[in-house]
């Protein structure tokens, strides 16, 4: 019996190279999709996440760019969150510290792993999702509830509060205070019926790693270690030679060392001591309360609510950092005469437009309109001036409610304007306020004509559109 051998046909081989071939194909193609993903993971997030937020919560900003890229020391951020149960925010918001500085970096300790972790920095009260940001032996705590800001305003008469993130400002403002060197010290004076400092603004100038404390000047003396003078819009005027303390006599010495001061008025107040101190510096009232005539620098209609423009400065770094797109307002606001004097140099921060006018009757006026006697602008509303010789330097702004935690909700450009002043006079070089962002969407708001317009459009006049071609085209279809 004869067995027959089978022969491999050339088609076999054929199928066994062109699998082994495809099985290559795969495996390189495989190989080259790992490769890509490793390398896609190995660029910062900042190239390859892109914020869809209309909030921009995944976005850092200009200010907290700027304090990461200037860093040289290192900052190292523990976030105290459970693992799996992280705030996305947060450590997104992170990711983009880290992406924007090598001197950053941040890790997650779970505190069911790490429970004594927190102990160490002082925060073993801190809560969960809390942060702790620490570079050589100094430390901030920041916990979870300073994260996000709860508004309850409108709680009793809708039943909702809105919350708002606030992590950013936070975070960078305690880089801020941890890297840029030793706290500055500032001082506001109480004893004359100051405007008391708002919260907000408080808390801006100690996220300038400036500390605030209130001076009482019959009781004490300008203290050696104060950095700034803060007097807000005194409702009596210092006391002079001849009064049981020399007030004027304590501040024109300090200012003889190379004090520095920062100074809010209000014309509605008669100052002459203080108005003779700034004389000193080549800057002295205009006469009158201003108006605008432009109503583009004007808020609501109301031609003495001024937005003045920024200027662009030379002497000083106090719009260093201040985003001179916001607007300042500045309420019954009186101008300030910058006079050449010897050894003083000075320079506006704030005018008006060309188109403004000061009324010389001041709080008595009848009509804001332009009378007979009223001066012709543009005018300064806030000036900064240095004594070439004592280096000694103040920044006046002559309007008494500027510091309005009021106008801060309408125009936060407020409290940036003033915390430049600070931290410039002081010596700090940078200006760290970030807005807090919103979580949701602003809701979009249609009047009732618009309304009905885009009812009828979606509602009748496109449907009535689409079943007139349909009709043609069924017709067409029909007659071939």
């Amino acid at each position: 019996m004869k067995f027959l051998k089978s022969k491999k046909s050339a088609s076999d081989g054929k199928v066994f190279r062109s699998g082994l071939y495809s099985a290559a194909i795969t495996a390189a193609v495989i190989a080259a999709v790992v490769l890509l993903n490793l390398l896609v993971r190995a660029i910062p997030s900042k190239y390859t996440e892109f914020d869809l937020s209309e909030a921009g919560l995944y976005t850092l900003g200009d200010s907290s760019k700027q304090v990461a890229r200037e860093l040289s020391q290192d900052v190292t951020i523990y976030y105290l969150c459970e693992t799996g149960n992280e705030d996305q925010i947060i450590s997104k918001l992170l990711d983009k510290y880290a992406a924007e500085s090598s001197h950053i970096t941040w890790e997650l300790k779970d505190p069911a792993v790490y429970p004594t972790f927190a102990a160490q920095y002082g925060a073993q009260e801190a809560s969960s999702g809390s942060v702790i940001l620490v570079s050589g032996d100094q430390n901030v705590v920041l916990d979870a509830s300073e994260l996000y800001d709860y508004d309850y305003s409108d709680y009793y008469t809708t039943g909702t509060y809105s919350v708002t993130f606030a992590g950013e400002n936070e975070i960078t403002s305690a880089i801020y205070r941890l890297t840029s060197g030793e706290q500055k010290h500032a001082y506001y004076t109480t004893n004359h019926g100051e405007q008391t400092l708002t919260d907000t603004l408080t808390d801006a100038l100690e996220d300038q790693n400036l500390s605030l404390t209130a001076l009482d000047l019959l009781s004490s003396g300008i203290p050696e270690d104060c950095d700034l003078l803060i007097i807000n819009d005194p409702a009596q005027d210092l006391a002079s030679a001849g009064s049981l303390v020399d007030e004027m006599s304590l501040l024109r010495s300090y200012l003889g060392s190379g004090g520095k001061v920062l100074l809010l008025t209000d014309s509605y107040y008669n100052t002459p001591n203080l108005d003779a101190l700034m004389a000193e510096f080549g800057l002295t009232r205009t006469e009158g309360l201003v108006v605008e005539g432009d109503a583009n620098h004007s808020m609501n209609g109301y031609p003495y609510y001024l937005l003045p423009d920024y200027t662009s400065p030379t002497e000083t770094t106090a719009l260093d950092g201040v985003d001179t797109s916001r607007h300042v307002l500045l309420q019954m606001a009186q101008g300030i005469t910058l006079t050449e004097t010897d050894n003083i140099v000075s320079e506006a921060l704030l005018t008006t437009s060309n188109s403004a006018y000061s009324k010389t009757a001041g709080y008595e006026m009848v009509t804001a309109d332009k009378e007979d006697g009223d001066l012709d602008g543009p005018f300064a509303l806030a000036a900064y001036a240095r004594n070439e010789t004592t280096e000694a330097e103040v920044i006046w702004v002559n309007c008494g409610n500027m510091d309005n935690e009021a106008a801060y909700q309408v125009v936060p450009g407020n409290c940036t304007f003033l915390q430049g002043c600070a931290a410039s006079l002081a010596g700090q070089v940078s200006t760290v306020l970030i807005d807090s962002k919103a979580l949701e969407a602003a809701p979009i708001s249609v009047s009732g004509s618009v309304s009905a317009v885009l009812g009828l459009t979606f509602i009748v006049i496109l449907p009535a559109a689409l079943l007139a071609v349909g009709a043609v085209v069924v017709v067409l279809r029909r007659r071939k």
